[in-house]
């Protein structure tokens, strides 16, 4: 199992880099550092989805989960039926996770295809720390891997570096917003936000336009960056209100 080296120098160290931050990509590579230093392999920073939420990856801001293993999750639709999600929008303290035992909310379908996927991209315990967002919003870091359970102590670090790296990436999201230029789409990344706010996954959307998945989340990527948005959903809204989609 990896090793555990968040110590408190180590913790002082890290909050101290929080002040460099200045856009997502420093904070993803904060992301993996806390991974590196807490013994875990896989790490994702999200806005806490609502209960009506269908996609996880409309809510992500940071994180270095594979691409297949997020593909997945969102194809089996997991995010309706996950138990640490639920419990996550009430929590207001860290917990632990194993994915023998997430099976809560599940039927025995939901609960096999969860466990494979979790167990054949190295998903078997994780901790899940629920801290704060936009005002009247929550935010969760989910760090899994395999590795033994968090003593107190560590848990506590965590939970002050969630804090820190939440409310820097709060900054600088606000400071891009205040200084972004005006977007200009092209019709293929029109079109795809049009769909995209119409409910569609980006299979169905290259479905709908001839195109591969992965040109259509090429699309969604770059206009979410014109926009200067978080996610997807975030870019949908960004464009209807500057009147660039309907």
């Amino acid at each position: 199992m990896p090793p555990n080296s968040l110590t408190a120098p180590a913790l002082a160290g890290l909050i101290a880099k929080m002040a460099a931050i200045r856009n997502r990509y420093d904070a993803y590579d904060m992301l993996l550092e806390i991974c590196r230093l807490s013994g875990y392999t896989h790490g994702v920073m999200l806005d806490m989805p609502v209960e009506a939420s269908q996609h996880l990856a409309d809510h992500i801001l940071i994180s270095n989960w594979p691409e297949r293993f997020l593909r997945d999750y969102d194809a089996f639709g997991l995010l309706a039926t996950s138990p640490v999600i639920a419990s996550a929008r009430d929590a207001i303290v860290p917990f632990l996770w194993s994915f023998k035992k997430n099976t809560a909310r599940r039927n025995q379908v939901e609960s096999q295809r969860a466990a494979a996927l979790f167990e054949e991209f190295g998903f078997l315990t994780g901790v899940a720390l629920p801290t704060g967002g936009r005002p009247g919003e929550r935010r969760l870091l989910f760090l899994a891997g395999d590795r033994d359970e968090p003593q107190c102590a560590e848990l506590s670090y965590l939970l002050m570096l969630t804090a820190h790296l939440s409310e820097r990436l709060l900054k600088v999201l606000e400071n891009s917003c205040r200084d972004e230029p005006a977007a200009r789409l092209s019709d293929r990344e029109r079109q795809c936000l049009v769909w995209t706010s119409a409910g569609k996954t980006s299979l169905e959307i290259g479905t709908i336009l001839g195109l591969s998945e992965h040109t259509v989340n090429q699309y969604i990527a770059s206009s979410s960056q014109k926009l200067g948005a978080v996610n997807r959903a975030h870019a949908v809204a960004k464009a209807m209100r500057r009147g660039l989609i309907e």
